[in-house]
């Protein structure tokens, strides 16, 4: 397992809210988070490249170090080598479970309590470190205090806060399809509860040994905790989402059935990144988020009603660097996201049909008027 755990009080602050240079009504916040290079570590470092940084936190930045090898990877998405990118919080290899959860999810956890849907997405390479710190791992679950990852601690603040009732449920999106790993909403009376639920869940998760990690998710799990708060007649949704990682085929050689695996999940990737686009734009006509069931699950999460952290997990070696510029390039998109109103935008293939509708009944009725001239 992954020891991303230290003491808080040796490690710097690498967290500042950049609230001003973002767009008012941007319903995402973004982070990043970079895997320590574990040096010596049996079956994962097999070369200099995956020993060597590629990228760093300084500050409220990260910086995608310039390369030294004469390849393609010096610039993707926008993100060049040595350039400098801001966002809500980076935290550096270093960086504890606890210093992650105080500083991104803490605030939103106050805002969820207040009544507004919140999520939290975690999006990144096959092995960047995502599962580890979202704890939907089975050992991040079961984890120490210290290795504890985001959902373990947030259910224990829940529960400290006297809700009136709280339901868990746990799903994943697996080649093309929605599978619910618990039957239905289940009760939780206390942290213990939902935590062992979760645990039953992710038996079920589908993962498999590839040439990029050796318990690889190849499925997107969805984990919901709906709690309905004390005087409040309306309960609100605390969604966590565990994106499987992408993964670059020919680097896995992967045949057969994780070949198929991996291109769903690329496909379901690709059309995430293409609505945050359309999202981030000034006035988007056209939300492919029935493009894929991954973001038709997750449209009420990006540019919905939900406040979201993005969490952007990077590997953070030279071997990765074309998976880390690319998951840059996806989280700096998501920073310009921004809460449309309804009326302003077409919500997939269905706005986009009703629309065309109205544009041809108009045209009908203009011919039809210039026929009876």
């Amino acid at each position: 397992m992954l020891n991303f755990g230290v003491s808080v009080a040796t490690v710097p602050t690498h967290t500042t809210d950049i609230s001003a240079t973002t767009s008012a009504n941007s319903p995402v916040r973004v982070a990043v988070r970079i895997r320590p290079i574990e040096a010596n570590t049996p079956g994962e470092l097999r070369s200099r490249a995956e020993q060597t940084p590629c990228i760093e936190a300084t500050g409220n930045s990260i910086v995608l170090l310039p390369t030294h090898v004469d390849d393609d990877c010096s610039q993707r998405g926008g993100i060049v080598g040595g350039t400098r990118t801001e966002f809500h919080h980076s935290f550096g290899s270093a960086v504890s479970q606890q210093e992650v959860f105080d500083s991104a999810v803490a605030p939103l956890l106050a805002t969820f309590a207040s009544g507004q849907n919140v999520a939290i997405m975690a999006y990144g390479q096959t092995g960047s470190g995502k599962t580890y710190t979202m704890g939907m791992g089975m050992s991040s679950v079961s984890g120490s205090d210290e290795s504890s990852g985001i959902i373990p601690r947030a259910l224990e603040w829940v529960f400290t806060q006297a809700p009136s009732k709280v339901t868990i449920e746990l799903a994943e999106l697996y080649n093309g399809k929605v599978n619910a790993l618990t039957a239905g909403n289940q009760h939780a009376a206390t942290a213990a509860d939902a935590l062992s639920l979760l645990q039953t869940g992710l038996r079920r998760r589908q993962t498999a040994a590839t040439n990029a990690n050796a318990m690889s998710s190849q499925s997107h799990a969805v984990f919901t905790v709906t709690v309905l708060w004390p005087g409040q007649r309306k309960a609100t949704k605390l969604r966590f989402a565990d994106l499987a990682g992408s993964e670059r085929l020919a680097d896995t050689q992967a045949e057969g059935k994780r070949l198929a695996e991996a291109k769903a999940i690329n496909k379901s990737l690709l059309t995430l990144g293409r609505v945050v686009a359309a999202l981030a734009s000034a006035t988007p006509t056209f939300v492919p988020y029935r493009d894929d069931p991954l973001t038709f699950l997750l449209k009420d999460v990006i540019g919905g009603d939900a406040q979201t952290l993005l969490l952007a997990c990077v590997a953070g070696n030279e071997a990765s660097r074309a998976e880390t510029a690319s998951t840059l390039a996806f989280a700096k998109r998501a920073l310009a996201v921004k809460r449309h109103k309804p009326s302003g935008m077409l919500a997939g293939r269905l706005g986009s049909a009703a629309e065309e509708a109205k544009r041809r009944i108009a045209a009908e009725a203009e011919a039809e008027k210039l026929r009876n001239m």
